[in-house]
């Protein structure tokens, strides 16, 4: 647990510290002071001022975000030319946007870095004759719920090596199998990670509807590596798709509000206590996951932080367009109270959020 909480906060510090780098050096670019550069939420834990240097650098004790502190950024010392409030609209946008390019930016880099190693993609009974895909593997890729598999601790990413005593090796192979031991319980044998475990699952002969006997949800993958340019090129791909699922769910979430059309199971938000356990399933899938799993949270973080809610980049640069349209400030206390009241319903909303990932622990 230790060994994935600290593998966690590695990952944290990557696509955050990336985040706020992208602000840093825009900032310095544009001329900006930056008065600190944070990573985490306060209290501060460490912070040191290099000799020479205008900013200085901290440590926070809450290490889910992160943060620079820029001079004028609250709208103040517009005479100093050092000063955020100071600059031109087009200047102040680009330093609120450059956190959200360097998540893209790493984002490509890791799904990139994904594609060449090889990755397990998702493919036929037809492809096996093929031989584009090597490491062909029937894997688990959900689990419901209270159902026999979740019971008998089967996880996302299992492979299922061996069912019954018959190896399987297809999807209609282990589809077989499932039918013909319906009302039995059988042994299921799957590999995770480096370790082959054996579990006992019962077989329902009427499960409920969309459950399946097993409660499982299965995909033929086979191991798929690809050249520099095509795993730019995929990488461009992968992030547009976790953008327009995202922008659909949350289409979803929005809808649901006026109505009472159910939410899809992967609407459900997930808090850091949550992310910790996803964190774990990955890293018993191994390296190529972990930084495919980098490249998803950079991806989610630049698409947060660009949509127009208060306290974040995207909130902040709708204030700055304002000023830019009406062509004189806006009011400074008004943009602050905005800022605030999104900051408060964000934190409330992480706590609830978290307070749910803990109490289903138990």
């Amino acid at each position: 647990m230790i060994a994935t909480l600290l593998l966690f906060i590695g990952i944290l510090v990557i696509v955050i510290i990336g985040h706020e780098f992208g602000h840093f050096i825009v900032a310095r670019w544009n001329g900006v002071k930056v008065e600190e550069f944070g990573f985490g939420l306060p209290p501060k834990i460490w912070g040191f001022k290099p000799k020479g240097s205008d900013t200085e650098y901290n440590i926070n004790l809450l290490p889910i975000g992160g943060y620079v502190k820029l001079l004028g950024e609250e709208g103040d010392n517009r005479d100093n030319p050092q000063s955020f409030a100071s600059k031109k609209p087009w200047q102040r946008i680009a330093i609120l946007s450059a956190g959200v390019i360097m998540n893209l930016i790493i984002a490509v880099i890791a799904f990139t870095i994904v594609g060449m190693l090889g990755t397990q993609v998702a493919i036929t009974d037809e492809d096996i004759k093929t031989q584009e895909y090597s490491n062909i593997r029937t894997m688990i890729t959900s689990v419901v719920p209270d159902s026999p598999a979740e019971k008998a601790d089967l996880r996302f990413g299992d492979e299922i090596q061996e069912m019954n005593g018959i190896k399987v090796v297809t999807e209609a192979e282990v589809s077989q199998v499932i039918d013909d031991s319906r009302g039995e319980t059988i042994d299921i044998v799957v590999q995770r990670g480096d370790e082959t475990l054996t579990k006992e699952v019962e077989i329902r002969d009427n499960p409920p509807e969309g459950q399946g006997p097993t409660g499982i949800t299965i995909q033929l993958t086979g191991l798929q590596q690809l050249s520099f340019v095509e795993s730019v090129q995929t990488a461009f791909l992968r992030i547009y798709v976790i953008i327009t699922t995202t922008l659909s769910i949350l289409g979803q979430m929005i809808m649901s509000l006026f109505t009472r059309a159910p939410l899809p199971p992967e609407a459900e938000v997930t808090g850091p206590v949550g992310l910790v356990q996803i964190v774990g399933d990955f890293q018993d899938l191994g390296l190529v996951y972990i930084i495919s799993f980098i490249g998803l949270i950079s991806t989610s973080l630049a698409l947060f932080n660009i949509l127009p809610i208060p306290a974040l980049d995207g909130g902040r640069i709708v204030f700055v367009i304002i000023e830019w349209i009406k062509r004189s400030p806006v009011s400074q206390s008004l943009e602050n109270k905005f800022h605030l009241i999104g900051y408060s319903i964000l934190m409330l909303l992480m706590l609830l959020v978290t307070a749910r990932d803990i109490i289903k622990l138990f």
